[in-house]
């Protein structure tokens, strides 16, 4: 077992002619995902919200969220995403796997398509 990183696109849910690459971090633990704020504000992602975030160790962060445009191999839609700190680690969030239809195999640090549930 180990950590599963990946390389997503990202992009404004508006404008899709401009996209960008970055390297996350699976985190199945983390509900939305966390992307570098330069990078949301240079595509002219604007938040929408601000909220408190509790980390690992116990502190309290303020961060502002954002919807974005995202792909993984060939898989596109639009999820929140948390305006990142130069400290902070991106992360894809597992609201963005469970949009994707994407879930992590900790065996092969891979992702893995899902069977999309309607229940």
């Amino acid at each position: 077992m180990g950590i599963t990183e990946i390389t997503v696109e990202i992009a404004h849910p508006q404008d899709r002619a401009k996209w960008h690459k970055v390297r996350v971090i699976a985190d199945t633990g983390a509900i939305f995902s966390l992307l570098p704020r330069s990078t949301l504000e240079g595509l002219g992602i604007n938040p929408y919200r601000e909220e408190t975030f509790r980390l690992a160790d116990g502190r309290e962060i303020r961060r502002r969220l954002g919807d974005i445009f995202l792909k993984i191999d060939g898989k596109v839609g639009t999820v929140p995403a948390i305006f990142g700190e130069p400290e902070d680690a991106p992360l894809l969030g597992v609201t963005a796997l469970e949009i994707l239809g994407f879930t992590v195999d900790p065996c092969t640090q891979k992702l893995t398509p899902t069977k999309m549930l309607l229940l």
